[in-house]
């Protein structure tokens, strides 16, 4: 699973909408639509607050699936 499914599933287990998640974790809501999208991956800082907020740690963000 790559990063823009796992923080979209992530999102939806804690039954946030992208602007929610956006507003709560002090990301912007574009910012969330691109990474969910897939068209960019987040810089460490959108990733530190992403991990923290979702409640893992970066490393999981950033897993990769062969």
């Amino acid at each position: 699973m790559g990063i823009s499914t796992f923080v979209k599933e992530k999102r939806k287990e804690k039954h946030l909408k992208q602007r929610e998640l956006a507003n709560r974790s002090a990301i912007s809501l574009r910012n969330i639509q691109l990474i969910e999208a897939g068209q960019c991956a987040p810089s460490v800082e959108t990733a530190l607050r992403l991990a923290r907020f979702l409640g893992v740690s970066v490393e999981e963000l950033f897993i990769l699936n062969d």
